[in-house]
């Protein structure tokens, strides 16, 4: 009877209303959720499948076709804190699940005891690890910093800029290189320096340089360390390189006209090291130099380092995760990966805001930030939820209506019916 039909269609208008109500409900309670993708419902109607003529037309209610994930671009909010990262495109992060894979957008990462960087649901983030030239080696893995510490390097190269007096006085006493003595070595130099050099180990030493002018644009040098630190008497010279260096007229560096400005050295219970020190390219006054000028040294470069702790990470667009330490080093250690799908909309929502692929989604292509259609990395920021509060108002009005009117077919039949009873009294 075409008044219970009524009923039916009804009672379909607000058990689907009710279920839009919900669906508006998780959107607006999700509107302060870091990397939440609101949803939204969509209804189809029914057509009665059996019945002649014109009655085959009348429809029997809606249905809901189907709950829809919207993965517009959510804003994009600075925080400050070098874990938090956002995605600006296209992409999902990709974390690990067991043997197997789930995706977000919700960049609010963390530490867990064990140093690994993981999703707030205790999914930890994959990536690629890095070699020390920065090329990708093995297969994508959980990005962890426990190991990640910067080892020591010797030095093997010291560079001086500076300047040596052309109008220094050439002094009487000779530099002693059998028996060298520290005293010695000061009294019969114009111009002591001290360079700070690292053994294999990370050590930091000291290594005395002697500047001795011997005659118009002509310079003794003489390297050493402190004997103590190589096994020997300490307070005692060891030398470890003399050599004479001339300068050109015009005060730049001219060349090591004897012996050798490279040094070996081994102090205790390291490596044996070679330090070799540059004072400058030939005619150029890239290093030191000897003009009418006091003694002095600009600046000083070497490449040695002590060992160091994790200080902080930074990811960059690319998503290359690089890690900096106490000693002034840094290292990239990761390439992040971002995860691409032919039809998003298919991703299955599991909850925290994570997804996981289905056959309808299809399979994830993984790439690097910046690359195969996926977005770039924002450092520092999250991306906030993509639900606007002012259009889900909207929606809650026209659902409720809708389902206010629903309420009133039911009610508009409950007469009816009531109106057909009364006839037989």
């Amino acid at each position: 009877m075409a008044l219970f039909g009524a009923l039916s269609i009804g009672q379909s208008g607000l058990t689907n209303n009710g279920a839009a109500l919900s669906v508006i409900g998780n959107n607006i309670a999700n509107v302060s959720t870091v990397g939440f993708k609101g949803s939204r419902t969509e209804f189809a109607d029914l057509v009665a499948a059996e019945g002649g003529g014109e009655i085959g037309k009348i429809g029997i209610g809606s249905r809901i076709r189907g709950v829809r994930t919207l993965f517009t671009q959510g804003a994009i909010e600075a925080t400050g804190r070098g874990l938090d990262l956002a995605i600006q495109g296209e992409g999902f992060f990709v974390l690990g699940d067991g043997q197997g894979q789930v995706y977000t957008r919700a960049g609010d990462l963390q530490l867990d005891a064990n140093r690994g960087i993981i999703y707030l649901a205790g999914k930890p983030l994959l990536g690629t690890p890095l070699n020390v030239t920065g090329t990708p080696t093995g297969t994508l893995q959980p990005v962890t910093l426990s190991s990640s510490a910067a080892l020591a390097q010797a030095t093997t190269t010291a560079i001086l800029q500076g300047n040596l007096p052309a109008d220094a006085p050439i002094i009487a006493t000779a530099f002693d290189t059998a028996t060298p003595t520290f005293a010695n070595a000061y009294a019969a130099s114009n111009a002591p320096y001290s360079v700070r050099v690292y053994d294999s180990q990370g050590g930091a030493h000291d290594m005395s340089v002697f500047f001795k002018k011997t005659a118009a644009n002509t310079w003794e040098v003489h390297m050493g360390v402190d004997a103590g630190e190589t096994g020997g008497t300490p307070g005692d010279l060891q030398l470890i390189a003399n050599a004479t260096v001339t300068f050109n007229t015009d005060g730049t560096f001219n060349a090591v006209s004897s012996g050798s400005l490279a040094g070996a050295v081994t102090f205790s219970g390291t490596a044996a090291q070679t330090i070799t020190l540059n004072l400058g390219t030939s005619g150029t006054p890239d290093g030191m130099t000897q003009v009418a000028a006091p003694f002095g040294v600009a600046s000083v470069r070497q490449d040695g380092f002590g060992a160091g702790s994790l200080a902080s990470v930074n990811v960059n667009e690319q998503g290359i995760l690089t890690a900096t330490y106490d000693n002034g080093q840094s290292r990239a250690l990761y390439q992040l990966a971002l995860a691409h799908f032919a039809a998003p909309e298919g991703l299955e929502p599991i909850g925290n805001q994570l997804y996981r692929a289905t056959v309808t989604s299809g399979d994830a292509a993984l790439g690097a930030p910046g690359s195969q259609g996926n977005g770039t990395i924002v450092a520092s920021a999250l991306e906030q939820s993509n639900v606007s509060l002012a259009q889900e108002f909207i929606n809650l009005i026209s659902t409720q209506r809708a389902f206010q009117a629903s309420t009133r077919i039911i009610t508009a039949s409950d007469t009816l019916l009531g109106d057909l009873i009364n006839i037989i009294r």
